[in-house]
């Protein structure tokens, strides 16, 4: 393993890696650098993306019984469906929704319980609109460490009952909006000397940038032109770009992809950012919206992302609740049953398709983040299209249908 410390993403101040703050003191996201990674090698002959490429992981022989089989995930063709509504024959899905608690973070839970057992630390504990703290919770199970979950009071039921489930002790919290409560949970327990992770840490980011040597493999040694997915605290889309960096650090790529940061429309600090020509973000008001799971009005260390996005060029769009309730349905049509802010990268690849952003010939990947089974809100909507018929009735049904 190489040489590891954290260094602030824009100013590039170093920290020592076991660092409890997940953030600079000037506010700036960290991020884990490897000295030495353009040395790194792929070890082809091993099973697993996380053996293979062990070289670009910050942990020393972690214990590979705390995994639960994350990651590895299908890169699967979208349909000739999905092709034409997008106006992209190059489409391609990644299925995180297979990960073991259904959403691509459980990729980062194993990398933050690997840092929990290398710094001594008996509890996991996190703060989360839902995904996070439901595969926090899990993980901690699977290697008998307390959990501490911290959730604000709108987290759907489907979310916050698996964790208490699993054992976690659960806290859902009274706030006016939920990044407030999240600098008050990461100001109180950095007083205190406890480690909480959110979707935004450089650990948790380590484990997302697997998904970058996935599509690497699965791509046949090549990088897609672009890859959608929607953001709230912004860990997932940094981690993934990550992983790229580093492959080509280490010769393995000539070319990064462009990243694609799509957020609900009532809901989208980070893209305004990204549209507007300043760049500030300017945080959102508190709007309801389906896509609950990426409600962060004000995400810390957005404006890396920002920065990175005008650098490297990267399309932003937004989705309409209209626009995501249909992309959830038209989703369903095509076998995946995805949460609603899962879909809000269908509408917005038309729109920056249908205006010509996005070439026709590019080689696109939408990221499916996280299960239909995570959010049950929209489904009552299709109670209409169930029905009730008695046995004596199923002659008629059958046949009026073969």
């Amino acid at each position: 393993m190489f040489a590891r410390r954290l260094i602030s993403t824009i100013s590039q101040q170093p920290f020592p890696f076991s660092r409890i703050e997940e953030y600079a003191d000037n506010g700036e996201a960290l991020e884990v650098q490897l000295e030495g990674v353009e040395h790194a090698k792929i070890r082809t002959e091993q099973a697993g993306v996380l053996k293979r490429y062990a070289n670009f992981i910050p942990f020393n022989d972690p214990k590979a019984t705390y995994s639960l089989g994350e990651g590895d995930t299908p890169l699967l063709e979208a349909d000739a469906s999905l092709k034409a509504e997008t106006g992209i024959e190059n489409l391609w899905i990644k299925d995180e929704t297979r990960n073991p608690t259904g959403s691509f973070k459980d990729r980062g839970s194993l990398f933050c319980l690997w840092m929990a057992d290398e710094m001594g630390e008996s509890a996991l504990a996190t703060v989360s609109t839902g995904n996070m703290g439901h595969s926090i919770a899990a993980y901690a199970a699977r290697s008998g460490k307390r959990a501490l979950i911290f959730v604000p009071e709108f987290a759907p039921m489907e979310k916050v009952l698996p964790m208490a489930f699993f054992g976690a002790e659960v806290f859902r919290v009274r706030s006016p909006h939920y990044s407030e409560m999240k600098s008050k949970v990461l100001e109180t327990a950095s007083a205190r000397g406890v480690r909480v992770v959110t979707g935004n840490g450089p650990i948790r980011c380590e484990g997302y940038k697997c998904l970058a040597f996935e599509l690497y493999e699965q791509l046949k040694g090549q990088a897609p032109d672009y890859i959608a997915l929607p953001i709230s605290a912004c860990g997932h889309i940094r981690g993934i770009f990550k992983g790229f960096r580093e492959l080509m650090a280490a010769g393995f790529l000539t070319r990064l992809p462009a990243m694609v940061a799509v957020q609900a429309s009532r809901n989208a600090p980070i893209v305004q950012a990204i549209q507007s020509e300043s760049g500030e973000i300017h945080p959102f008001p508190v709007y309801p919206t389906v896509a609950e799971a990426i409600t962060s009005t004000n995400p810390p260390g957005g404006s890396e992302i920002v920065e990175k996005a005008k650098r490297y060029r990267w399309p932003a769009e937004t989705a309409t609740e209209e626009e995501i309730i249909k992309a959830h349905q038209r989703l369903a049509m095509s076998g995946f049953f995805v949460e609603p802010s899962s879909a809000t990268v269908l509408p917005a690849l038309k729109k920056l398709r249908r205006r010509g952003v996005i070439p026709p010939e590019s080689c696109v990947v939408m990221v499916l983040t996280g299960s239909g089974m995570k959010d049950l809100s929209l489904l009552p909507r299709k109670a209409a299209d169930t029905r009730v018929v008695g046995l004596e009735d199923l002659e008629k049904v059958l046949s009026e249908r073969s």
